[in-house]
């Protein structure tokens, strides 16, 4: 890969990030500030009937009503759920779209946010900048600590033919805005928080390690994997209120961090058999992750340690960056374990392809993005050295 001799970086980001407990209350008036008056809440269905959306929908709500909201969106989101949510967009004439959900509920939001304004289908805008005109403003409000969906230029959907993730990106997809209300993760269970935070661990190593990172993208992946690898060293106990607004915070740093970067080859796996198997995408990145890092060897011991030895630095005190690598990703694993986040063959639901799913991952936008370069090889062995 090459490695530019200086940077140029346009930092993309929402114009409003709220974080803490409560932010949610300042959405109503972000909505009045920026004069959008009809917004459509799209919501996961897997929120139910949540005190925190309960709190959203009645500051949203007016004389006329409850404020119109859709929750049809899968775990896996592709491209035909977006466009009918952009359906919905367009006969109810909405200026803006509330995202309240997981990555897969912005991610959709984002995909119907481009389709309600722009023409064809969401296929033909596959890649960086292909589509032509500003998507309707997003709200985003995480409801997981995990993709940073909710502060990216990107979004990932589903194709069924032939099966495949396909990337959209461009800068006018960073939402509007994104309320960062831990609140919402309260409810979410253990397994999936975990996965979750592991899937945000994901982006803020790999924006990290990427060799073409620029000198901010490095400082806020080290700064998420930070706070993310110290929750994760609280083990079993890990979900309590304040690491949970330390993983919130830590997530959207994360999103931050590869959002001006990129990801790279543990999202190229975790995105192939996403499309392939319907793997749920944080568990994916969890199973894989360890793997990946272990793939690598000795060419990320020296910045991995730098990771180590910042969240551990008494007990990594004149360890070799071997040693101090190891520990991370024996941190990472454990982790992954303690919290039954699930094996390769248990998020695949059962045997896969090897050869299929090495043959996409080496087709993903994001393949050359790793700190070595990837083939079809490469990803066979990592998943043939996971049994």
């Amino acid at each position: 890969m090459h490695v530019p001799d200086y940077f140029d970086l346009q930092l993309l980001a929402p114009r409003r990030i709220l974080t803490g407990v409560g932010c949610r209350a300042a959405l109503p008036g972000l909505l009045a500030e920026d004069g959008r008056r009809r917004p459509l809440v799209v919501s996961d269905p897997r929120l139910g009937d949540s005190a925190a959306l309960r709190d959203v929908l009645a500051l949203l709500a007016t004389a006329a009503g409850p404020v119109p909201m859709t929750s049809d969106v899968p775990g896996e989101p592709d491209v035909h759920c977006a466009e009918a949510i952009a359906a919905l967009l367009q006969r109810g004439q909405h200026d803006c779209v509330i995202a309240i959900g997981g990555g897969s509920v912005i991610d959709a939001a984002k995909g119907a946010a481009v389709a309600t304004t722009n023409p064809g289908h969401l296929v033909d805008y596959e890649g960086f900048d292909r589509f032509m005109v500003d998507p309707l403003p997003l709200y985003a409000l995480p409801t997981t600590a995990g993709t940073g969906s909710e502060v990216t230029r990107v979004t990932v959907l589903g194709v069924l033919d032939p099966p495949r993730k396909i990337s959209i990106k461009g800068a006018r997809l960073v939402p509007t805005a994104a309320l960062v209300d831990s609140d919402f993760l309260l409810t979410v269970p253990v397994r999936v928080g975990a996965a979750a935070a592991t899937d945000a661990l994901t982006h803020a190593l790999e924006a990290y390690l990427r060799p073409a990172s620029s000198p901010v993208s490095r400082a806020l992946g080290l700064r998420a994997a930070t706070m993310i690898l110290r929750v994760m060293g609280a083990g079993a106990a890990y979900a309590t209120p304040a690491n949970l607004a330390d993983l919130s915070v830590a997530s959207m740093l994360a999103g931050l961090a590869f959002g001006n970067s990129d990801v790279g080859p543990v999202h190229c796996l975790a995105e192939s058999i996403g499309a392939v198997y319907h793997a749920p995408h944080g568990a994916a990145n969890a199973v894989f992750l360890g793997p990946v890092l272990h793939y690598y060897g000795a060419v990320v011991a020296l910045p991995l340690a730098e990771v180590a030895r910042t969240v551990w630095p008494d007990a990594l005190a004149g360890r070799s960056a071997g040693e101090a690598t190891q520990v991370l990703v024996a941190a990472v694993e454990g982790f992954v374990a303690a919290n039954d986040v699930g094996t390769l063959r248990s998020v695949c639901g059962g045997a896969m392809d090897i050869d299929r799913i090495a043959a996409l991952a080496v087709t993903n936008n994001s393949n050359a993005s790793g700190p070595i370069p990837m083939t079809q090889a490469d990803y066979r062995s990592i998943i043939a050295s996971m049994g």
